[in-house]
C-alpha cells in the first residue's frame, strides 16, 4: 500500500513518552485498561482533526488539552506527534498557554526524497516558513488562518512540494470507530437519515443509508456482497437484509433469517449483529480507496466465532482492499487470529510511561509462539501479565 503510515513518533501525550513505532498494514495493540492503547490511536485522530477542523476544535474535544500533557514532563516541554511516510516526515508540536493547548501549533515537514525542510513553524506564531523552489530557500509567510495547520496552507501554495499533498491526503483518509461510542440504540430504534454518502460516520449513525446506497450498486462492485458474505459467515441464521424507506429522509434496516417467515426489524436482532455490520461497513464501504481505519474495541458484543470472521475480514481489507488498519483490543480471541508480527503489547513502566513491543520481538516467548497463539500466551500470563502489578511500592 503506497503512501501508508510507516512510522509514528509520540512524546508527552498522556502516558506516551519518547515512543517510536514502525507500523505495518495491520497493527493490533492489546493490554488492560490504562496502558495507552486508545491514546495511541487518538494521536493519529488528533492530528487528523487538526488538519480538517483546526486546532481549536480538535483540542476542545479533548478538554482543551487539560490532562493531555504527560504529568512527568517539565514546564518547558511540549506534546509532539510525528507521522512518517515513505516520502516525508511531518511533526506537530503542541504548546500550552494558561493551562490549555495553544491554538497556534509548531510544525515541521521534511521531504526524504529531496532532503529538504519544506515547512518550519514555531509554536505560538502566526507565520510559517515554506520552501519556495524558485528561490531555493524557506520563505516566511503570514498565515490567513493561523489556528489551522500550516500544512493546509502549504498544500495550496503555488510552489508547494507533492510531499505536503501526500501527508494532507493521508490525514484526510483516516477513519476512527470507537465501538463504545457507536449509536447502537439510535441505529436499531430509529434508523438513519437518508443521504448519498458511502462513507460510514464515526458513530455509525448513517449505517442504513450507506448500506442502501451500496445495495443499489451491487451489480457493478463487490462492496455490498462482501459485507453480506461475512455477515452470513458470522451468523449462521442470517440470510440477508433489506433497507426500507420509512420517511422522506429516513431509512431503516430489516433482517431476513433462515427458518423465519417474516423479516426482523433491526431493533429485534442482537447488538452483535449491528456491531459486526458496523465493523464490516467501515472496512469495505469505501471500496479499494486507500484509507487508514482505527478500531477501538471492535470486539464489543461479538461472539468468539464472529470475532474470528471479523479478523478474516480485516486481513482481506489490508491485503486486497488497500486498507491500513489499527486495532486496540482486550480480546484474547481476536489477538489469536493474527500473526505475532502484527501484534503489539502495551505495558506501563515504573514511571507511568507506556512501553510498546511487537510480540515477535519479545525474546522470552519465541519458542512458545511456535506452538501457541498469542491470545493463549496472554491468558497464561506469559505475555503482558496483568494479575499483579509489575512494579510494587516498597514498604518502609
Amino acid at each position: 500500500m503506497s503512501n501508508q503510515l510507516d512510522c509514528i513518533e509520540i512524546n508527552n501525550f498522556r502516558s506516551l513518552v519518547n515512543l517510536r513505532i514502525k507500523t505495518n498494514c495491520l497493527n493490533l495493540f492489546f493490554r488492560p485498561n490504562g496502558s495507552g492503547k486508545s491514546s495511541l490511536l487518538d494521536t493519529i485522530w488528533f492530528i487528523r482533526d487538526c488538519a480538517i477542523r483546526g486546532v481549536d476544535l480538535a483540542s476542545a474535544d479533548r478538554d482543551h488539552g487539560i490532562g493531555l500533557l504527560w504529568d512527568g514532563s517539565e514546564n518547558y516541554e511540549n506534546i509532539a506527534i510525528a507521522i512518517e511516510t515513505e516520502s516525508s516526515k511531518y511533526q506537530v508540536l503542541f504548546g500550552y498557554s494558561a493551562g490549555r493547548i495553544e491554538p497556534f501549533v509548531g510544525e515541521k515537514l521534511y521531504s526524504k526524497e529531496k532532503n529538504l525542510w519544506l515547512i518550519n513553524r514555531d509554536i505560538g506564531s502566526n507565520q510559517a516558513e515554506f520552501y519556495q523552489f524558485s528561490s531555493g530557500k524557506l520563505v516566511s509567510k503570514i498565515l490567513k488562518k493561523p489556528e489551522k495547520l500550516a500544512l493546509t496552507s502549504y498544500v495550496a501554495f503555488e510552489e508547494s512540494d507533492p510531499a505536503a499533498a501526500d501527508v494532507d491526503n493521508l490525514l484526510r483518509k483516516v477513519r476512527f470507530y470507537h465501538s463504545r461510542s457507536a449509536s447502537l440504540y439510535k441505529i436499531k430504534r430509529f434508523g438513519s437519515e437518508s443521504d448519498y454518502g458511502e462513507r460510514l460516520q464515526e458513530r455509525g449513525d448513517n449505517l442504513w443509508s450507506v448500506l442502501r446506497n451500496l445495495h443499489d450498486l451491487r451489480e457493478i462492485d463487490e462492496r455490498y456482497n462482501t459485507i453480506l458474505q461475512f455477515m452470513k459467515e458470522s451468523f449462521p441464521s442470517f440470510n440477508g437484509m433489506f433497507i426500507k424507506q420509512t420517511g422522506p429522509r429516513s431509512v431503516y434496516g430489516n433482517f431476513v433469517e433462515k427458518k423465519r417467515r417474516q423479516p426482523i426489524f433491526a431493533s429485534g436482532v442482537s447488538d452483535g449483529h449491528i456491531q459486526m455490520l458496523l465493523n464490516l461497513t467501515a472496512l469495505f464501504s469505501e471500496g479499494d480507496n486507500r484509507t487508514i481505519i482505527l478500531f477501538d474495541e471492535p470486539e464489543i458484543s461479538l461472539h468468539p466465532w464472529a470475532l474470528a470472521v471479523f479478523a478474516k475480514a480485516v486481513k482481506l481489507a489490508t491485503e486486497q482492499w488497500n486498507k491500513q488498519v489499527f486495532i486496540a483490543t482486550h480480546s484474547p480471541v481476536l489477538i489469536s487470529q493474527f500473526e505475532a508480527e502484527n501484534i503489539l503489547t502495551a505495558e506501563v513502566d515504573e514511571l507511568g510511561r507506556t512501553i510498546i513491543k511487537r510480540v515477535n520481538e519479545i525474546e522470552d516467548i519465541q519458542d512458545l509462539l511456535a506452538d501457541y497463539d498469542t491470545g493463549s500466551l496472554y491468558m497464561a500470563e506469559m505475555v503482558a501479565a496483568q494479575s499483579k502489578p509489575r512494579f510494587q511500592e516498597s514498604r518502609k
